[in-house]
């Protein structure tokens, strides 16, 4: 009777463990998650709509339909020698949107030197443009990846 109790007992937090996962909603850190997508590294160099209510990634080639355009990304060096990325975001649509983005840094070999940053909260006017900015806290820092989503 013990053997069939433990046998439950393990059953049991099993599926529990199964069902909490499933249910969890909060994403992870590090910049790691591209669009559930856990399997897949970041694309260095670029910036990415994470959020399925802003942006759908379809095909194997990841073809986008997006509310957001960026207009552009740029990467400078400031002052003490630390890089700075500027990303220009519009809005496609007729409603104003609040918005969330971070940038995570990498040396020029890919390996991060910076874990992600703090989510920096943005607002876009309809059919206008927004300019996120943000430093990397590491010298040796090259290369970026930066996450939009919505406001949470």
């Amino acid at each position: 009777m013990t053997t069939l109790r433990k046998h439950l007992a393990i059953a049991c937090a099993a599926a529990l463990a199964a069902g909490l996962s499933a249910c969890e909603t909060t994403p992870p850190e590090g910049g790691v998650r591209i669009d559930q997508q856990n399997n897949i590294r970041p694309e260095l160099n670029s910036v990415r709509v994470i959020d399925g209510t802003l942006a759908r990634y379809v095909g194997a080639k990841f073809k986008v339909d997006s509310l957001l355009d960026t207009e552009g990304a740029y990467v400078s060096t400031g002052p003490t020698g630390f890089k700075k990325i500027t990303v220009q975001i519009r809005n496609k649509t007729n409603v104003a949107l609040p918005l969330q983005a971070r940038a995570s840094w990498y040396d020029a070999s890919g390996v991060p030197t910076d874990g992600a940053q703090s989510w920096t909260s943005l607002f876009v006017q309809p059919n206008a443009m927004v300019t996120f900015e943000q430093s990397s806290a590491r010298l040796n820092s090259a290369q970026y990846y930066v996450e939009i989503r919505g406001a949470q």
